[in-house]
């Protein structure tokens, strides 16, 4: 594979490009070499990512990004009833309903049950009104999703010294200067919530790989939205401190892997003891659990204080002689 910029390229063949993704480096960073090989295309034993919301994600991808439902096979608990009992399946919970679900998966297609896809479609309308409420506020994010005004799914293969490199942007202006991250939760997408799950990592990673093929720093932007009722959408922005940390991150992360190559070793975890710090919320718990506090004051207040004094206007009743 030479680099370059690749148009409707199918997910399936992207996945097989014998290059570095920002997922493989995530892995390498987070865990260890071996597990950041084990799930790189080098490995032809690699596990499928097919969770439900993982395949929600992609399904919601396809229709909203491309325009397009020819990845997903919608089932219909109802047209698998239980062979004894005639019940309708609760998710994938007899064989009938488990045969449609590997046969769709068989031919390439991602399976998905009538109820989640009627979720799917509330979420992708919900998107396209979310996206038309950008015209006076967000001007360039609403022309990204106009026609013209951006490239869904954009491949970008680029070289690392003697590294082959690649990334699948999900929405990516026509002058390259602005990339839109489309993420679906089943999670709040609150803004300030979302902070504490910005990958800094793939942003740092999909702007260099912009970086390198056109040579344009682009802006970053993640559009959330929330795979459940009223299916609200939010957009956050990446701040320059939290790209310099991606990128700090993502130069390492190819200097590791790098190194590997050049040994043929993908090790795991060091082979000696890790000390690891106790956690502060294990000593509270147990303190809290046998009345103490965080600062060692007892929750028995007579243990403070000492018995409770009579009260000065009480009487007592005087004992009958």
């Amino acid at each position: 594979m030479k680099p370059g910029i690749f148009h409707g390229m199918p997910m399936e063949e992207y996945l097989a490009i014998r290059a570095l993704s920002n997922g493989v480096i995530q892995t390498l960073l987070d865990e260890c070499a071996a597990a950041a090989w084990y799930s790189s295309p080098w490995n032809p034993n690699r596990p499928a990512d097919d969770t439900k919301e993982r395949d929600a994600g992609s399904i919601a991808h396809s229709i909203l990004l491309e325009g397009s439902r020819a990845i997903c096979e919608v089932i219909d608990p109802a047209a698998h009833p239980a062979e004894k009992t005639g019940n309708i399946p609760d998710g994938w919970t007899n064989k009938s309903i488990r045969a449609a679900r590997d046969a769709a998966r068989a031919a390439g297609k991602i399976p998905v049950l009538k109820p989640m896809m009627a979720e799917i479609n509330a979420l992708v309308d919900s998107a396209y009104r979310f996206i038309e409420s950008l015209r006076e506020t967000e001007p360039a994010i609403y022309q990204a999703f106009q026609a013209g005004g951006g490239t869904a799914e954009t491949v970008i293969v680029w070289q690392e010294g003697d590294t082959l490199c690649k990334l699948r942007a999900d929405m990516l202006a026509v002058d390259f200067r602005l990339i839109v991250d489309y993420k679906s939760t089943s999670m709040s997408v609150e803004p300030s919530g979302w902070a504490k799950k910005i990958d800094y990592v793939g942003a740092a990673w999909y702007r260099r790989g912009v970086r390198a093929a056109c040579g344009v720093d682009p802006d970053y932007v993640f559009m959330c939205g929330e795979l459940k009722p009223p299916y609200l959408h939010s957009l956050v922005g990446v701040d320059p401190g939290g790209l310099a940390l991606g990128d700090e991150k993502v130069g390492e992360g190819i200097r590791q892997w790098q190194a590997c190559e050049r040994a043929g070793r993908w090790p795991g975890y060091a082979p000696r003891v890790h000390w690891v710090e106790l956690p502060v919320y294990e000593r509270f718990q147990w303190e809290a659990r046998n009345g103490v506090d965080a600062d060692g004051i007892p929750y028995d207040i007579s243990k403070l204080f000492g018995p409770p004094k009579e009260h000065p206007f009480s009487h007592k009743k005087e004992a009958t002689p």
